[in-house]
This record gives C-alpha cells, structure tokens and sequence, in this order.
C-alpha cells in the first residue's frame, strides 16, 4: 500500500511539473523533436514512428508515441511530430510543424535556425479515478479538455558528422484551465534545451557518436542526458545511456536497406526500489535517400 500511495504522489507531481518533460529515447533518432531547426541534420527524407511504455503493469502508466518526419530542399528543412503523451490521467496530444533555413558558413559548417508552429490538446480525465482522498478539491470526476496553440524555435551549428544546438519550448506557456490545484502550475511548462553529437570514425569497420542533451525549467533542476551509441558497418549499433534522474538504458539497432529498426529498454534505479520502475521503446525508421554518412 505504501508503494502504491508513493507511486500516486509521484504521478502527480509529474502531471503538474513535467508534462513536457523528455520521455522518450527517440530524440537520438530525429533531433528535430526537440529543436526544430535539426530538420536540416539529415540529407534523406526521414519518417518514423515509435512507441515508449513506462512502469508497465502499473495502472494508468504513461506512455509516449510518436509520428515524425523531417526532409531538406536546397537551403530549408521542414518537419512535421505527432506526438501522444498520457502520465496519470492526464493526457496530451500535439502537432507540431517544423521549418528551418540553413546558412553556409565555409565548406564544412552550416547555421541553421528554426521554429515550430504548435497545437496541443491536453485531456484530464477522472471519471474512473479512485482517489484516497474524494474530497481534495482538485478533482473533478469529469472528463475535461483544452486545446492551446504555442511555439518552439532553436539553433544549430553543424556539418556531416557534428552538431551543436539549442532550444525554447513551449514559448507561450498558455494555461490550460484543467482542475488542479496550483494555478501557477496550470500551464504548459517552457524549457530551454542545449545539445551535441559527434561522430567518431574509430576504425574501417567502427563509429562512435557520443551525445548530450541539457534540459531546464523554473519548476524543476537541470535535467541531463548523456549517451553513447557504437555502430558496425554503418548497420548494427548498440547504445548506453544514463541521465540525471538516475535512469539508465541500453538501446539496440539494426539497418536493412533504408529500414532503421531500434529497441531501447531502461529502469529507474530511484523507483526501482517502490515500484517495477523499467520502460520499453520500439521505433521503425525509414529514409527515403541516402547521401554520406549523417549522425544517427
């Protein structure tokens, strides 16, 4: 019982502070999920899709999915995210559109500088919620909805092989106006984002593509990601990575023609010790064109 009223505790802090926190390991698929202007890392046309459950076997454990596709013409990049967040019972669903134009710096850097136009819809739903506490006054027991729009815009440095970047997101901080208590908190968080990758060729056969990513909020600490991914032959890649939440994760890959398949599976070794705390990822890439060797 202890474990379940701590698991509930922590459910809503996340839907009051986090509900745009990273949850997700697709990120080092298509950088452009969390800044717009990495629509332009990648000569090929890329879609793909993919699936992240966490704590599965708990009641009304969040999960991410995601619809992403990015492409480049000439000197613009455009991308287009779907992405489907439920943690608790509180839900969102968001569109994002994606453009970037990219500059040339000399004959290997490039500057490029992007912004996402954005819809969301956010859902709290607590017609089934069985609460220890029926009277806490944010609770509603009805199904409940707001639909905002709100921007994200970023810049990058990069070549074929590297890139550095940075990132606002959620600029507006629009209120959603849901039943919770905190009406300060009742609003789409804004976060700033500074990230990297490169691509190291250790030998014929072996690359390296160590990368980070740091994320900040005003209601929460610094949130840091960092990972490393080995590839073989430019087809089978296996990856670590550990943030700054004390989660860890290994990620495996495999390339068959222009078919990019991966599986991610991590635990929390913070809430390991109340609840089964690991996740699960799957994601199915496609690129439409191949041009050199680009980062993952």
């Amino acid at each position: 019982m202890k474990n379940i009223a701590f698991v509930i505790i922590f459910l809503g802090v996340l839907n009051i502070q986090a509900q745009n926190i990273l949850s997700h390991r697709y990120y080092l698929n298509n950088f452009s999920v969390i800044n717009p202007s990495c629509v332009n890392l990648y000569s090929a046309t890329v879609a793909g899709i993919f699936s992240h459950h966490q704590w599965l076997g708990l009641k009304n454990y969040p999960y991410t999915q995601g619809i992403v596709v990015s492409g480049v013409q000439n000197e613009t990049g455009w991308g287009i995210s779907i992405l489907n967040n439920r943690w608790g019972t509180m839900g969102n669903l968001g569109m994002n559109l994606n453009y970037a134009y990219r500059a040339k710096l000399n004959n290997d850097w490039n500057l490029s500088t992007g912004t996402s136009a954005n819809v969301n819809q956010f859902t709290l739903n607590q017609v089934n919620y069985q609460p220890t506490d029926i009277n806490d006054p944010a609770l509603s027991f009805n199904k409940e909805k707001a639909i905002l729009p709100n921007f994200n815009a970023g810049i990058t440095l990069h070549n074929s092989i590297a890139h550095v970047g940075i990132s606002i997101l959620n600029i507006l901080q629009n209120k959603y106006k849901l039943t919770i208590n905190e009406d300060d908190l009742n609003k789409m968080v804004r976060f700033y984002a500074l990230h990297g990758a490169y691509l190291f060729n250790v030998s014929k056969e072996f690359d390296i593509q160590p990368s980070f990513l740091v994320m900040k909020n005003n209601y929460q600490k610094i949130f840091f990601d960092a990972s490393a991914i080995a590839i073989y032959n430019e087809k089978y890649s296996f990856g670590l990575s550990f943030t700054s939440v004390k989660e860890m994760s290994a990620t495996a890959g495999i390339k068959y023609q222009q078919f990019h398949f991966t599986y991610s599976f991590g635990f929390n070794m913070f809430l390991s010790s109340y609840v089964k705390s690991s996740f699960h990822e799957i994601s199915v890439s496609y690129r439409f064109k191949e041009e050199g060797k680009k980062l993952l």
